[in-house]
């Protein structure tokens, strides 16, 4: 009979302990699915950094190209 409720209190223990790491590994989850949201975000808004600055050096070499042609 002790052995039964022994038993019943590991029982009732590795459930508690079940779900406590569920619960851990939920906010877990949760907050590597934040990170890498925020991180898509910074990448898009650096790619959009880069292009706006790829076309600005373009057209200030294009500026730069036809000026040095009309100072010949």
């Amino acid at each position: 009979m002790i052995e039964r409720v022994e038993l019943i209190e590991v029982e009732s223990r590795l459930e508690q302990r079940l779900a406590e790491e569920q619960t851990a590994r939920l906010k877990a989850e949760e907050a590597a699915q934040l990170a890498q949201g925020k991180s898509n975000d910074e990448i898009c808004k650096l790619r959009k950094d880069v292009e706006s600055a790829q076309r600005e050096t373009a057209e200030l070499r294009e500026e730069y190209e036809n000026s040095w042609c009309a100072i010949l």
